[in-house]
């Protein structure tokens, strides 16, 4: 096997080769790896991920490729910089632990491991690697900021495909029909709802960087330009729990704001969550979805049952991952309203226990909600000074955004998928990396120049 010493000399040798730009480039490119190996992985770890985030939903082959080739950039930059890694500073790294040991409960304690082993794994390449690769392309304010503009990329295409879908009938890079009446973009489902609002909510931080350059009247203009074809397809697909997780982003935010003290604090937050829902369902084109005659008729209280009584079964360590289906066939039961190959729950809680049992369940809560409630403890004193100052940096606000999309995944998952559903795992996972990195890189910031001061 080649040394990357030997693959740069092959390299190099070949360069005569190039058309006069790309041997311009692929010179620059030897150059940079040779004064600095370490910044040469980093930039291929960021911008391999900035890829990834901002062409998500091109299509399958694409999210099962880019996070391992983010992995290899990955791991070269450790060998060179091990020692100034997110990873290697991240004083709360064991909790991983009770991610992982949640996921071995799924697969070694299942009624059938090798299909449990089968689902789980398919999170391996496309979400489980996903928040080492982004906590590491949080290094500073200027790449929360690419990060940004990597989410309002993706929410503006996969928008106008919306668009495109509803003129033309079928999206433009998959050429996939409407679903019942009901948008689904390139994801080709109306599932597509519940991505472009996960997508949205650190899209929304582009007001902040408009607000730099340009008046308040411009600055919404602009954001509204940007952003409108995303909520179009947001209220095309009829997506209820991806509106429910862009309303509740707006409460978290006032959340930030104004703090959480006194249950009556709450609201602030819940009357501006209200207050979207309601111009969604102004909005929407669909709005009987919204009434509360859909709800109370919703075929997802039947599927919560069927987990519940799945659960009671397994109660300890659960069914197994991605046997929902075969766990409740077995017990004589069926759904009353959806079809009796319904793969999962539509809940993420329910979801995780049925699969993990208790044991799991808690050990899979403390991993998600330990990492959300230290991202809250960093980020909002750190966010209020900032916002206090009312110029200058963004830093905080862009992590602010981000940490609130991970909330938003997990408010999302009340109605939303099964937990191993890939590219919704691969959405949180990289929020959540993204969030841990900023806090990590912008806490030592701050202690440095708290230091200086003294």
């Amino acid at each position: 096997m080649p040394t990357n010493d030997s693959a740069m000399m092959f390299f190099q040798g070949h360069v005569k080769n190039f058309p006069a730009w790309a041997a311009s480039a692929a010179t620059r490119l030897m150059r940079f790896y040779r004064e600095n190996p370490a910044e040469f992985y980093f930039a291929g770890v960021f911008w391999s991920f900035w890829t990834t985030l901002a062409f998500f939903p091109v299509g399958y082959g694409w999210r099962e490729v880019m996070p391992p080739v983010c992995l290899v950039f990955l791991l070269l930059y450790y060998r060179y910089a091990w020692s100034q890694s997110v990873l290697a500073r991240l004083k709360i790294f064991p909790l991983f632990y009770c991610f992982w040991a949640m996921l071995l409960i799924g697969v070694v304690l299942s009624g059938h491991p090798l299909d449990s082993l089968l689902h789980a794994g398919t999170g391996i390449n496309k979400g489980f690697i996903l928040p080492f690769i982004a906590m590491e392309c949080a290094r500073e304010e200027k790449d929360l900021r690419r990060l940004v503009w990597a989410c309002v990329f993706a929410c503006f295409w996969q928008g106008v495909d919306g668009l495109w879908q509803a003129h033309n009938g079928r999206d433009f890079i998959m050429g996939y029909p409407l679903n019942g009446g009901r948008l689904t973009g390139s994801i080709g489902d109306y599932a597509v709802g519940n991505y472009i609002a996960l997508a949205l909510i650190p899209s929304f931080s582009l007001w902040f960087i408009l607000r730099e350059k340009f008046g308040r009247a411009v600055s919404a203009l602009l954001w509204l330009a940007v952003l409108w074809p995303a909520f179009f397809l947001l209220l095309g697909a009829a997506a209820r729990s991806g509106m429910l997780a862009v309303a509740a982003s707006l409460g978290l935010w006032v959340i930030l704001k104004s703090g959480f003290v006194r249950w009556r604090d709450c609201v602030r937050p819940l009357a501006a969550c209200f207050a979207l829902l309601a111009l969604f369902f102004v909005l929407s084109p669909r709005r009987e979805i919204l009434l509360p005659a859909s709800l109370v008729g919703e075929g997802r209280w039947s599927l919560w049952e069927l987990a519940w009584r799945v659960f009671c079964e397994h109660p300890w360590f659960g069914a197994g991952a991605g046997q929902y289906n075969t766990a409740f066939r077995a017990l004589g039961l069926a759904p009353s309203q959806d079809a009796i190959t319904i793969s999962h729950p539509h809940n993420l809680y329910l979801d995780m226990l049925y699969a993990h049992g208790i044991v799991g369940f808690v050990l899979g809560m403390m991993f998600l909600l330990v990492f959300l409630y230290w991202g809250y403890r960093h980020i909002r004193p750190n966010f209020l000074v900032e916002w206090g100052r009312n110029a200058g940096s963004l830093y905080w606000r862009f992590a602010a955004a981000f940490w609130i999309a991970y909330a938003g995944w997990l408010v999302n998952g009340v109605f939303g998928h099964d937990f191993y559903r890939t590219w919704w795992l691969g959405m949180a996972m990289s929020y959540l990396g993204i969030m841990a990195g900023a806090v990590v890189n912008g806490t030592t910031q701050s202690e440095m120049e708290e230091r200086a001061v003294q």
